[in-house]
């Protein structure tokens, strides 16, 4: 007789709900910082053609960088690499912040974007090679569908928190960076 299914069994390893946790806040953080960015750069420039160079800034780096981020999560450490780039997003999050609050430059906030698509092209591959190292291999199925179920809540909730703080501030983008920094800095510290 077949032991009965457990849809929770990824969620009883410590680790796991972490990497969970972590995972989610990276990605609600990306997602709220991409609906501020698109909302800002188009009410600062009206200018359809940036906006589509701010998805154009963010992949980018992801394509040209998505062999050698594999190669390093391969080599070395995929926590910390993945604590580093969420540290470089928070980075990116927070220089963004800084320039909507300040109105500064628009091509500071490209070159902030670049970092983020650089922080992505790392973070992707380790957080996902993680996932084996922290759930034994009879939880890594039910792991992945609750990665899977996290990813779609995420792209859901993150620009409608991104919105809702864009409108909150009466249009002004800088508080949504800052939550957006906050997502990535948990990040780490649950890694941590």
């Amino acid at each position: 007789m077949s032991k009965a299914h457990d849809p929770y069994a990824a969620l009883r390893h410590r680790d796991y709900r972490l990497l969970l946790a972590a995972g989610v806040l990276a990605s609600v953080g990306g997602e709220i910082q991409g609906t501020a960015v698109g909302w800002e750069i188009y009410q600062r420039t009206h200018s359809a053609a940036l906006l589509g160079l701010v998805g154009l800034a963010q992949f980018l780096p992801v394509l040209l960088l998505a062999l050698p981020a594999g190669h390093a999560a391969d080599c070395h450490s995929r926590r910390v690499l993945f604590q580093l780039s969420q540290a470089a997003a928070g980075l990116a999050s927070a220089g963004l912040a800084a320039l909507s609050f300040w109105r500064g430059p628009v091509w500071l906030a490209f070159a902030c974007l670049v970092l983020a698509g650089v922080a992505r092209a790392f973070s992707s591959p380790n957080r996902s090679s993680l996932l084996p190292q922290v759930v034994p291999p009879d939880a890594l199925g039910n792991a992945v569908t609750w990665n899977s179920s996290a990813w779609q809540f995420a792209n859901v909730a993150g620009p409608a928190l991104g919105g809702a703080m864009i409108a909150l501030a009466s249009g002004r983008a800088a508080p949504s960076y800052v939550l957006a920094t906050f997502c990535s800095l948990a990040c780490v510290v649950l890694l941590g």
